[in-house]
């Protein structure tokens, strides 16, 4: 899109390059602010414009209930979430101010929905900041060929570590007997026994598999084969992996965080409180003993008519260049 549009694009995993006039910076995840180092700073006084995309997942919940191994025992200890965050870069202060700053002194802010505005401005106290409203988006995803029959697939798509939770998954789908397929990459070593678990209680439970990481066309071809996906995070922005599954023709289950409830709100698309194993099985059997939705469901065209980059891509380019200089 930016470079159909006449603009280089350069993706940077390290916050150690030259900066030029006239470029833009667009970094994102507010929650990483202490990986961007000087960046903003070095890029404002070289004359370049300075975007974030917050990003922003409340992790609060997460924090309290959802963590699992020596995390656990740690967040029981260092029981303020920001505080637990900031330990990853060695400070025990200093991460929210630092996320403060750099809001506040950004050209432009790109939410992914107005309720990421007001979540921003709750957290941070940044408000009246010029922003645009970027979706999260995924590339358009033809239909398929949908399910081959026999015994329906429960899907989950994603990394595989405590804040995702696809233990709960596996476990729901266990209660009712149906059977689960996980795929994701593993978590590093820091998750190293809650990936463990998770092998080991596939391994042992009769109707489910993992298949680690896969190709997005694998990935794809997986969820056109689903009767229903299920993300059971106890934190997410909105999570592609939803959009993909609805586009797909598959039902979709998934917590009530982030924004996703609001992308796929009044279609049949089904969310649940996280961390609560009944509803997430209850929600689970409803989408099992409904009819699969199909790529013509309201879902389903919800994401083609508005969260596919053909259509979101123009609005990105557009809020960039509001700030090209």
């Amino acid at each position: 899109m930016l470079r159909a549009a006449g603009r280089e694009a350069v993706v940077q995993s390290s916050p150690d390059f030259v900066v030029g006039a006239g470029d833009v910076v667009h970094l994102h995840n507010i929650q990483r602010v202490l990986d961007w180092g000087h960046l903003p700073e070095r890029a404002r006084a070289a004359g370049a414009a300075v975007v974030v995309s917050p990003l922003y997942h409340p992790v609060d919940d997460y924090h309290r209930r959802g963590r699992r191994g020596l995390d656990a025992g740690l967040a029981r200890l260092v029981p303020d979430a920001d505080v637990f965050a900031g330990l990853r870069w060695g400070r025990t202060s200093g991460l929210r101010e630092r996320a403060v700053e750099v809001l506040e002194a950004a050209d432009r802010l790109l939410f992914v929905h107005p309720a990421e505005r007001d979540l921003v401005a709750e957290a941070f106290g940044v408000r009246d900041r010029a922003s645009s409203i970027v979706p999260v988006a995924i590339p358009p995803v033809e239909p398929g060929p949908g399910p081959a029959g026999g015994e329906p697939i429960v899907a989950c798509v994603g990394r595989i570590e405590p804040l995702k939770n696809p233990l709960a998954v596996l476990e729901a789908a266990r209660g009712l007997g149906a059977r689960v397929v996980f795929a994701g990459p593993p978590a590093g070593a820091r998750h190293a026994g809650y990936v463990a678990r998770l092998r080991a209680s596939v391994a042992a439970a009769k109707h489910a598999e993992y298949r680690g990481e896969l190709r997005r066309s694998d990935v794809l071809d997986l969820l056109r084969r689903a009767h229903v996906h299920v993300l059971a995070s106890w934190t997410e922005v909105v999570g592609r992996v939803s959009l993909e599954a609805a586009a797909c023709g598959a039902a979709v289950v998934a917590t009530e965080v982030g924004c996703a409830p609001r992308y796929l709100a009044d279609t049949s698309a089904r969310f649940v409180p996280a961390g609560v194993p009944s509803a997430l099985r209850e929600a689970v059997a409803a989408a099992l003993a409904a009819p699969r939705p199909g790529p013509d469901d309201d879902a389903a065209a919800r994401v083609r008519s508005r969260y596919t980059w053909d259509v979101v891509g123009p609005a990105l380019v557009a809020a960039l260049q509001e700030v090209a200089r």
